[in-house]
């Protein structure tokens, strides 16, 4: 599945968030498995992970490891 991590795009469906390509050339994973729910909007901000809720709550989940992919 591809997540856009603009913070402005909702996220379709329930998923469970343990790492990701933020391009694709750059591998983030997570400290923790994030569980993010179906309208949170996602994005990545100064090494962490920041999950705002509908209800305007926000949550930050820090990167525990990130790196450049070489082709």
């Amino acid at each position: 599945m591809r997540i856009d991590f603009d913070g402005v795009t909702p996220v379709p469906r329930m998923l469970l968030l343990s790492e990701f390509q933020l391009h694709s050339d750059f591998h983030v994973e997570l400290e923790r498995p994030v569980f993010v729910a179906a309208g949170d909007r996602v994005s990545y901000k100064g090494g962490a992970v920041v999950v705002t809720r509908s209800t305007g709550e926000r949550h930050r989940y820090l990167v525990g490891d990130s790196y450049w992919i070489c082709r």
